[in-house]
């Protein structure tokens, strides 16, 4: 999509091909004593026209657009050089400014084809032209112009072969320059998400972090609290709500210890060595309710075939598979394969369906979530030299891919 100063530039190109024709017509009639014909200025009086007319109704225009425009060019100074002398027209070199254009703005492919388009409307001038009509004082000396006629020829030909050779050396430096400039300006964009993406996992861990010594304090208040009640013999009917409660705090503190444990020091690389199979396993052990029949794992690996993993990893396929199992749905089928060094995982479910722009908005819509554990999940897969991906999203549920690289066998 063409910028303003993209189109503001068009403008002023378009405009600077108008004047160049305009004063070579006064040029022609008052100094080289040629007559040009009236065609000339009305094909430019139309050629201003157009440019204005394009001005004042401008819209953004779209590569193809530009591309469509450029060819109009090509051709309107293709027809103002047949109407004056053809190729024998010095001027003739005004049929490279669209390339130079279309070489800084749009894609090669589109370049090239303007190319061959002005280099295919140069070689028909050479053959295909209105000679133009001369004063008799001029004429006198059409003998001895005549006698150097093969020279002229020659002068042509060598004209029509460095236009040639100009344009594509132009197609081929400035299409390639700008093409590894767009690469560049992509590749620093996305390290410039991926810093802003990395700050924010800084300022979460060190929230985290904090957080987990606050929590300490009152869970274990909460757990003294309930071996009182568990000493109570008049709360004995509730022993076994109180039992529930004690595992949760227990298991509320273990996560939090791990958190302090973790933060900040934890690396791929530092992470276990194990199977595929003992991977899954210890994802399945960690979902909520694993022995739900909600969730259905499909795994048939080599023994052979082993993965860098650590907690954080296991975590984040948990968060994961939580997240559907809490958006309404009522199945989850994880599959898994392992081909040419990728495990694949394809996690399914029939829920209420998830942003298909995975990495604009990683959140989720559960009702006690803090909308951080996709972003977590993501970074954290990521972080293995993994990708997720969203394959579809709809109400009739989610379906994501993951891969994760595997260990060379030596």
């Amino acid at each position: 999509m063409a910028t303003n100063t993209q189109q503001n530039t068009f403008f002023w190109l378009r405009n600077f091909l108008i004047l160049g024709q305009v004063l070579l017509w006064l040029m022609a009639s008052t100094l080289w004593n040629i007559d040009y014909p009236s065609k000339v200025l009305v094909l430019t009086g139309f050629y201003f026209a157009m440019n204005v007319f394009s001005w004042v109704f401008r819209s953004d225009f779209s590569d193809r657009q530009i591309f469509i425009n450029l060819l109009i060019d090509v051709t309107e100074l293709s027809f103002f050089f047949y109407l004056t002398g053809g190729a024998s027209n010095p001027f003739t070199w005004f049929l490279i400014v669209p390339i130079i254009f279309s070489a800084t703005v749009l894609a090669q492919k589109y370049t090239w084809i303007i190319t061959g388009f002005s280099i295919l409307c140069y070689t028909l001038l050479i053959k295909f032209f209105k000679p133009v009509a001369m004063s008799m004082g001029d004429m006198q000396g059409m003998n001895h112009t005549m006698e150097h006629s093969t020279s002229f020829s020659q002068h042509l030909v060598g004209m029509w072969l460095g236009f040639i050779v100009l344009s594509v050396l132009i197609s081929w430096v400035i299409s390639g320059l700008m093409k590894n400039i767009r690469r560049k300006e992509k590749l620093l964009l996305e390290a410039n998400t991926k810093q802003a993406e990395n700050e924010k996992l800084l300022a979460l861990a060190t929230l985290a972090t904090g957080s987990a010594h606050e929590l300490g304090t009152p869970l274990a208040t909460i757990n003294i609290i309930i071996k009182e009640l568990l000493n109570d013999e008049s709360m004995q009917k509730h022993h076994k709500m109180l039992n529930i409660m004690e595992s949760q705090v227990y298991r509320c503190k273990e996560s939090l210890t791990q958190i302090t444990a973790s933060t900040g020091t934890t690396q791929a690389i530092s992470g276990l060595v194990v199977t595929v199979n003992e991977f899954l396993g210890k994802v399945q052990t960690r979902i909520i309710d694993p022995d739900s029949q909600k969730i259905q794992l499909n795994t048939n690996h080599k023994n052979d075939n082993k993965l860098h993993v650590d907690k954080t990893l296991v975590q984040a396929l948990v968060n994961i598979i939580n997240n559907a199992l809490e958006s309404s749905a009522t199945k989850v089928i994880i599959n898994s394969q392992s081909k040419e060094k990728i495990l694949t995982l394809i996690i399914s479910d029939n829920g209420e369906g998830l942003n298909a722009d995975f990495g604009a908005k990683d959140r989720s819509e559960k009702e006690f979530g803090m909308g951080l554990g996709l972003f977590l999940a993501k970074t954290t897969i990521e972080r293995f030299s993994g990708t997720i991906s969203v394959i579809k999203s709809n109400q009739k549920g989610t379906e994501l891919q993951i891969e994760l690289p595997l260990i060379a066998h030596e």
